[in-house]
């Protein structure tokens, strides 16, 4: 099938299609830069069309700047354009969707180290990418997870647990592993006073932001600490009432033993719940996929060659479903329920339990 899929496309055709990738490139990185730039902000404020001038001066910005940015808005179709009187305007329901668009500047993060990359592929080339590569990294994710639970992780994640919400409220002991700036903790213990949270990540810098926003909102029943979360504190053994890993298991090293260990530190009948990537582990499970190109494309460029630079099984971020499940049976937790992540259609919650 393969074979006359090829012989059915013409060397123009596809040409074009690749015109039409390489454009998208382009456009997403554009997209970045309006976000970053705060010129999607200023359009949204804008009653009307207006001018490349009018729109410059608004944001404070120079002029011949914002018109080629607006130049790629508009031919990509995501602003209007008004030949005769060459005025520019961003249509409210496209406004909505860029609000929430994260993904073009974690694309301008990455395009950095594309030739740290490709570097990479070489058979004398690096093992992989440290995450000292990544600047900019731990504070782009962080603006993504508040965005994900900031108003749903209290109304909407825990009460799909059973019991969970009122075992926090009367006190529990709860581990947030790979937490990296702590977005989920820090609301968790906002609103759950009675109960402790801990806090564990290999990034110091993400670590201690983690442990300054805690003190800057007077919690005291948080604590932040660097740690690999392979090799927990041997006194930890059945300390935890309730384990959440968002989106952090596919970028370990070494994810078998990590799970090994977040199930001995978890109390029996203790919770897990392991937040990852929607996908499949099979690629051919994923062709109809229209975000598993961006998927994958992530994971090239970031969590499988972290995770490969620390000499690890470069899982990826599309390792699947599959294998997770697999993966959390073979480390012996039991129930184990794959469900939906309350406004978050990439990402999959799996909910267990120690036995």
């Amino acid at each position: 099938m393969a074979d006359d899929q090829t012989t059915a496309e013409t060397a123009e055709q596809f040409a074009l299609r690749l015109t039409t990738t390489v454009s998208s490139g382009f456009v997403t990185l554009a997209v970045a830069i309006g976000v970053r730039t705060g010129l999607f902000v200023k359009l949204g404020d804008q009653n009307g069309p207006r001018t490349s001038a009018q729109i410059a001066e608004a944001a404070g910005m120079k002029e011949r700047y914002v018109r080629e940015w607006l130049a790629i808005m508009v031919t990509a179709r995501i602003m209007e354009y008004d030949r005769e009187q060459r005025t520019y305007f961003l249509p409210s329901h496209r406004r909505d969707v860029l609000k929430s668009a994260q993904m073009p500047e974690g694309l301008r993060l990455q395009a950095g180290v594309a030739t740290n990359v490709a570097d990479c592929f070489k058979l004398d080339g690096p093992e992989g990418v440290p995450y000292s590569a990544y600047p900019e990294f731990q504070a782009w994710q962080a603006d993504i997870r508040k965005q994900q639970v900031e108003t749903n992780l209290v109304s909407k994640f825990v009460p799909m647990i059973p019991g969970l919400k009122e075992r926090l409220e009367s006190g529990i002991r709860v581990h947030d592993a790979g937490c990296g700036r702590g977005i989920p903790t820090l609301i968790l213990a906002q609103h759950f006073r009675n109960s402790t949270f801990v806090g564990t990540d290999l990034d110091r810098d993400a670590v201690q932001w983690a442990a300054t926003e805690s003190n800057r909102l007077g919690l005291v029943n948080t604590k932040f600490q660097v740690q690999d979360l392979a090799k927990l504190p041997a006194d930890w053994s059945d300390s935890f009432d309730y384990v959440l890993a968002w989106d952090a298991i596919h970028d370990q090293a070494d994810p078998e033993v990590v799970l090994r260990e977040i199930y001995r530190t978890t109390k029996s009948s203790g919770l897990f719940s392991m937040v990852d990537i929607r996908g499949h582990t099979e690629l051919a499970d994923n062709l109809d996929d229209p975000a598993a190109p961006m998927l994958y494309g992530a994971s090239l460029l970031h969590c499988m060659p972290v995770s490969l630079y620390f000499g690890g099984r470069g899982l990826g971020t599309m390792w699947g479903q599959e294998l997770a499940v697999s993966m959390l049976r073979e480390a012996r937790f039991t129930n184990i329920r794959c469900l939906d992540v309350p406004d978050s259609p990439a990402n999959l919650h799996f909910l267990c339990q120690k036995p």
